[in-house]
């Protein structure tokens, strides 16, 4: 078992230093003006906003800003907890403390915590080249997958990758086990520190990727591995242990996403955040699709974003601190734009994948483009998109045609008009959901009247047929025209089965 930072009995006084400093705290100690230097991160209009020795600002100047403070009022801030019992956390010097990591207050925005999570500083904090074992603290990769997760009671739970232990934090609240694994040894600790002093009890295990739990299935898997598209950086040899896993390219994603299925209890659900190639051809959904044959799982993979290499190398490099204009920027720049030249890479996909258990012989797979800004958290809507899938995929046109459809709550319709002589002429018009996905389709007037008559109450059929005869058309041309469209209406969830 991995041992946290501090002894049982110096973690129960730091706790008790620490109980009043919550998100909520400082987010009111902050104010309007210093939580908006925050959020730009700027550090030194965080520290305009702060008292000179109140306690919880001596704690944010301490452990968020990383500034050293007054031994003094450092004493003070972490009463009962000695400073000569915190030397894992603090450093000493003549007349002032400095922390060594960072301890960040963080609950959940349903309720759960409050919770403090252990890192290292980021180099916002610590400026230059961050080590190459560094533990990144919670970031914008994590929050996204933690709102992505599927939130319902369950039994076992395992965190793949899990660094400072943020998503086993929210793991624990609904799992009534969690295994948290990490390459890194120095991590584990972290994770081990931040499960203490936040009340929780995980089992730890170090091992790469799947390896440490060969053999055993969960119910929910949560995956933020270290999946950056590259030529096989490691630790220590241009790499770092959050962000490179050692295998070229895509190879981590793709052991991942087609290895985690095997790992899963039936109806288990998985969760994990991925990078991966743009062929030549731009087929990104057919690359993913191949990893996830055989898999017996349904996927719905979200493409976030798409960027190309010059500008994803970039983003990694100032992520790892490193300084654009010196030599070793230049260098590391070079040779990674020159391996990408080399693959043959034009471009690198970003997002989530999302995958259910269901022994299928017939999957349900979705590879698309996401995007918009979603509603947050997200989770709670993936079983209802599910559902539909599943249901649309046993229909066939005949099933579809004498189900009753409603249109979900809170639809926006929007029309586009054009200025002429004549006045205004409508020229598009969008349907748009107000929460959840918040998909904008292009529907003509025909559609957005069929979305506004399905209420739950009238087969599909007899609408369609109503429209036909109103339209002049005949019923096997409205049929073959409107089918299509309102199973990606279902699909999207802009109606829904009754």
């Amino acid at each position: 078992m991995t041992e946290p930072l501090l002894a049982p009995a110096e973690l129960d006084a730091l706790r008790d230093a620490l109980a009043a400093w919550t998100p909520d705290a400082v987010q009111e100690l902050l104010g309007p003006v210093g939580r908006a230097a925050h959020e730009r991160g700027d550090l030194r209009g965080v520290d305009r906003v702060l008292p000179p020795d109140e306690r919880l600002a001596v704690l944010v100047r301490l452990f968020l800003l990383g500034q050293p403070v007054p031994s003094a009022q450092a004493a003070a801030a972490l009463a009962p907890l000695a400073l000569d019992a915190a030397a894992a956390l603090v450093e000493q010097s003549v007349g002032s403390v400095r922390a060594r990591v960072e301890i960040r207050p963080y609950a959940d925005t349903s309720g759960g915590g409050p919770w403090w999570v252990v890192s290292d500083f980021g180099s916002d904090v610590c400026p230059g080249p961050l080590a190459d074992d560094h533990v990144l603290g919670i970031g914008t990769a994590s929050l996204t997958l933690a709102q992505a997760v599927i939130r319902t009671s369950t039994g076992r739970a395992l965190d793949l990758g899990t660094g400072c232990g943020v998503q086993a934090l929210h793991l624990a609240r609904h799992a009534s086990s969690v295994v948290a694994t990490d390459v890194s040894a120095r991590a584990l600790r972290m994770a081990a520190t931040t499960a203490a002093l936040s009340g929780q009890s995980w089992e730890l295990r170090r091992g790469s990727l799947l390896a440490p739990v060969a053999g055993e299935r969960f119910d929910v898997v949560v995956a933020n591995p270290p999946f950056v598209v590259s030529p096989g950086l490691r630790a220590g040899d241009g790499g770092y242990d959050y962000r490179d896993s050692g295998l070229a390219g895509d190879e981590v994603s793709r052991r991942l996403v087609s290895g985690i299925g095997a790992h899963l209890a039936p109806e288990g659900t998985a969760s994990l955040l991925a990078n991966w190639v743009i062929p030549s051809d731009g087929d990104w959904a057919g690359r993913l699709e191949s990893w996830l044959a055989g898999t017996d799982c349904d996927a719905w993979v979200w493409q976030r974003e798409v960027v190309e290499p010059g500008e994803y190398v970039a983003l990694w490099l100032r992520d790892a601190g490193e300084l654009p204009g010196t030599p070793r920027w230049a260098q590391r720049y070079d040779a990674w734009l020159s391996w990408f030249d080399a693959a043959g890479v034009p471009a690198i996909g970003m997002g989530l994948v999302t995958l259910w258990r269901r022994g299928s012989d017939r999957p349900v797979v979705v590879c698309e483009n996401v995007p918009q800004a979603v509603e947050q958290p997200v989770g709670p809507y993936l079983p209802a998109w599910i559902a539909r899938q599943r249901r649309l995929a046993a229909l066939d046109d005949a099933g579809l045609l004498g189900a009753a459809l409603r249109q979900v709550p809170d639809l926006v319709r929007t029309t586009d008009s054009l200025a002429g002589p004549d006045g205004w002429t409508p020229a598009r018009t969008v349907l748009r959901q107000s929460h959840a996905l918040r998909w904008e389709l292009e529907a003509d007037d025909a559609i957005t009247g069929l979305v506004a008559a399905c209420q739950g109450t009238v087969p599909l059929g007899v609408l369609l047929s109503l429209l036909a005869s109103s339209s002049g058309a005949s019923l096997d041309e409205v049929v073959g025209a409107a089918l299509p469209v309102v199973r990606d209406l279902v699909a999207r969830g802009f109606l829904d089965f009754a």
